[in-house]
């Protein structure tokens, strides 16, 4: 029973510490739409990095060269609004595509004191593309087969009504020809002719 207990409290335990790794929002869109990715984020940072996966998104520094470091299926579909001011870092991904899907992190570079700097998660966001025609393809579907089940259900409805009127009247009509033979009782003499 202690077993049990510790073991509950560890997995208890262990969910608290998954909880911080949660995510800060979560987006939906179709194929070949648009979406922005919210980051909140200071004036701090030297470089900001949107990441899915180990691919990189978005990236902002003053060297030209690490823009190298962007994934080639985000350039020229990415863009980032950074506006320190309103400490706004979103990311806004156009023409996606069912690839696209994933966990996005923004990271951010800062200086903690001269000459060094630490990384900082500064936002996690779950991103789900669906395909648009495989969702309507799998509605029509849905609705094709409730229709079907619908044409095919109400003869069925029908038939079985008609036989349970059938087989109610059939015992009606018995009842009543089973009640007439006992009410009417025969003589010996009515039976003789004379």
């Amino acid at each position: 029973m202690v077993t049990l207990a510790l073991l509950t409290l560890l997995l208890i335990i262990d969910g608290l510490a998954l909880g911080q790794a949660t995510v800060d929002s979560i987006e939906t869109r179709f194929v070949g739409q648009d979406v922005h990715l919210p980051c909140p984020c200071s004036d701090e940072h030297t470089k900001l990095v949107w990441q899915n996966d180990d691919r990189v998104v978005s990236l902002y520094s003053q060297k030209e060269s690490d823009k190298d470091y962007i994934d080639q299926s985000y350039r020229d579909r990415a863009q980032l609004f950074q506006n320190k001011e309103k400490r706004n870092c979103t990311l806004q991904l156009l023409n996606l595509s069912v690839t696209d899907a994933g966990l996005y992190i923004c990271y951010a570079l800062v200086s903690v004191g001269k000459g060094s700097s630490k990384m900082e998660q500064l936002s996690r966001v779950n991103l789900t593309v669906s395909d648009y025609k495989k969702t309507k393809n799998l509605e029509h579907d849905q609705t094709a087969e409730r229709d079907t089940a619908f044409s095919v259900g109400v003869p069925i409805l029908i038939v079985v009504l008609i036989l349970a009127v059938g087989l109610l009247l059939t015992l009606l009509i018995r009842r009543r020809h089973l009640k007439n033979m006992h009410t009417t009782t025969y003589s010996p003499s009515d039976s003789m002719i004379v």
